[in-house]
């Protein structure tokens, strides 16, 4: 039986890759292992998810709707006046809808830009979230990486890109902080994304699941750029070209509950919904009144905000490095990232993500060459143990 051929794009992911770089190390005989490799939360949940888990427990029998309830949006837009004012009630209660986290509809948005120009492009980021490049392979465009170097703080650098790869271009995958290095993108930046969205007519997919996961300014999202520009609109709408993706796995820690909002181009939302309602994966409902709770409060978000914080102030200490503006990554430069995380296993028991796994070569290289992602999850004994660890190799580079 035959299958998609260009599925096999998967089958080196980094994670594939990791193993087979560190399973044939054995583990160090006298030290517990400590992975600092996988981006998940683990804090453990805070009182009010407990809480609210337990109180919501109506409507399990009862098929959930693509468009969510009128409690859940509500919650959302209360979110982003609070979170970006200038925004406020930029978008219509039609433009916000729930979904199961971020990895699915990042993934399905390809789909909704496929056939539309004539030798499509579809950029992702490099360095990239897996599911940036499903959706950009999603799309049946050609997919084009741009890479993200020191050189220009993480971010893509916007002027290199051709006329000509833009004028072709149907979708654009940016995150913002970013994944893995934790850069942000100011105002100003963002509505240049924006506005070449709108010259070039193609979408803009800002994956911001890192917004509220910052060490002294809240990031600066795409809505608020949006809001920036709505002079300009016309009487169009105020979010044309655009859908920003929010999760409450990282704002709230909790990964497993898959609930976040997606908000946007009007056009757009529309036509996702059909997608979903056809064969995509909802919010039950009795999830949807949790995450609204939880999108209703800031106060366990600042606790988890320090939580990382505070790990991050142990890695500086120990390892003499400035922390990054967002996110929960150490994007730490080394000299060969493979043969340091290999000997971080082998000598110290720790577990990291070259970040070379994490990119694509590209004509100016591999942009994740020579960094080693850390993910600063665990509780601060375990973190302060770790960077004890990798500063014993680090320092003697």
């Amino acid at each position: 039986m035959k299958l998609n051929p260009a599925h096999a794009i998967f089958d080196g992911n980094m994670f594939v890759q990791l193993r087979a770089i560190l399973d044939p190390i054995p583990a160090h005989p006298s030290l517990p292992l400590l992975d600092m490799s996988i981006g998940e939360p683990q804090m453990p949940p805070c009182q009010l998810l407990l809480d609210s888990v337990a109180r919501h427990n109506a409507g399990w029998q009862f098929y959930p709707k693509a468009t969510g309830n009128a409690r859940f949006i509500a919650a959302v837009q209360h979110y982003i006046d609070r979170r970006w004012p200038d925004a406020s009630q930029l978008a219509d209660d039609s433009q916000i809808i729930p979904v199961p986290g971020t990895r699915e509809p990042l993934h399905l948005l390809g789909q909704l830009v496929a056939g539309t120009k004539t030798d499509a492009v579809a950029l992702v980021t490099n360095p990239f979230y897996h599911a940036w490049r499903a959706g950009a392979l999603a799309s049946g465009a050609d997919i084009q990486f741009l890479n993200s170097g020191a050189n220009h703080n993480f971010l893509p650098d916007l002027a290199a890109i051709d006329d000509d790869v833009l004028a072709r271009t149907t979708i654009l995958y940016l995150c913002s902080p970013t994944n893995p290095h934790g850069s942000v993108m100011d105002l100003a930046y963002l509505k240049t994304v924006l506005r070449l969205a709108r010259q070039h007519d193609f979408l803009v997919v800002m994956d911001e699941c890192y917004s509220d996961i910052w060490r002294h300014t809240p990031p600066p999202g795409m809505i608020e750029a949006a809001a920036a520009l709505a002079a300009d609109a016309s009487g169009q709408d105020p979010l044309r070209n655009l859908v920003v993706l929010n999760s409450l796995s990282k704002r709230s820690g909790a990964a497993g509950l898959r609930a976040g909002f997606m908000v946007g181009d009007q056009t757009v939302i529309t036509q996702y919904l059909k997608i979903v309602a056809n064969g995509g994966g909802l919010v039950p409902t009795p999830l949807l009144e949790v995450a609204a709770d939880l999108y209703d409060d800031d106060d366990h978000v600042a606790a988890i905000r320090a939580y990382y914080n505070a790990n991050f102030e142990v890695a500086a200490t120990h390892l003499q490095i400035t922390p990054p503006e967002g996110g929960f990554f150490l994007w730490l430069k080394v000299d060969d990232d493979v043969d340091f995380v290999q000997r971080l296993m082998a000598e110290q028991a720790v577990r990291a993500l070259p970040g070379s796994f994490m990119a694509t070569p590209a004509d100016a290289g591999n942009p994740g060459a020579g960094y080693v992602r850390l993910a600063l999850v665990h509780d601060l004994a375990s973190t302060d143990k770790a960077m004890r660890r990798i500063a014993e190799i680090y320092g003697a580079r």
